[in-house]
């Protein structure tokens, strides 16, 4: 369904209104943190993969914008995981730290994701609807102190920990779903989420507007 005029421009005075939301800088959530609890495992130590000198340049320039943005710090710690870069389709590339071993030691939180066919079932019924894209939504959730040691990764310039949760962790998608579920809780109606993608539908304008502002 097209918006008409009058629509769109009541949109734009909502976007407007709450631009403040809006940022390109991820936040921090004081309603959740992320653990790892490894049980009685000992420290994993990984060294670290060889890389060409363009992929140490990509890493030197992660590492220099995480620190600035507070998302990671030099580390001390005992545990250690490499770091991979993954190329994006539109050619950039995707900094990650492959974890897998220290996932194999940590016990699992076997918190449910929402099943798709019923996510697809509301939106089908839906007459207008939005979606919103959480920024960098994980980095807004921070590690607890003994995590922070376990997300230790290491590369050519020394070994840093994360202070937020970083992408690969096991359990980091039950943590952030555990989340938005209980942020989104008696507004299953008209707002659902799978981990930081949010829906927001209605199948009338006016309630729709309303939904939005909520």
């Amino acid at each position: 369904m097209t918006l008409g005029r009058m629509q769109q421009q009541q949109i734009k005075e909502l976007c407007t209104r709450y631009t403040p939301t809006f940022s390109a800088t991820p936040g921090l959530t004081e309603r959740a943190y992320h653990s790892i609890d490894t049980g009685n495992a000992r420290p994993i130590r990984v060294q670290p993969y060889r890389v060409s000198p363009q992929a140490k340049t990509a890493i030197e320039r992660e590492i220099q914008d995480m620190l600035q943005m507070g998302v990671i710090r030099p580390s001390g710690s005992a545990w250690a995981s490499p770091v991979v870069l993954v190329p994006k389709p539109d050619g950039e590339i995707h900094f990650c730290v492959d974890y897998r071993k220290l996932n194999a030691v940590t016990r699992p939180d076997n918190y449910p994701m929402p099943r798709t066919d019923e996510l697809l079932e509301k939106l089908e019924r839906a007459q207008f609807l939005s979606t919103l894209d959480l920024t960098k939504g994980y980095w807004q959730v921070p590690l607890d102190e003994s995590a922070k040691e376990r997300s230790a990764f290491t590369t050519h310039l020394g070994l840093y920990e994360f202070n937020v949760l970083p992408f690969g962790l096991r359990n980091a998608p039950a943590t952030f779903q555990r989340l938005v579920d209980g942020l989104l809780a008696g507004l299953g109606e008209y707002a659902v989420a799978y981990l930081d993608n949010v829906a927001i539908m209605q199948t009338t304008w006016n309630i729709y507007k309303k939904s939005l502002s909520a």
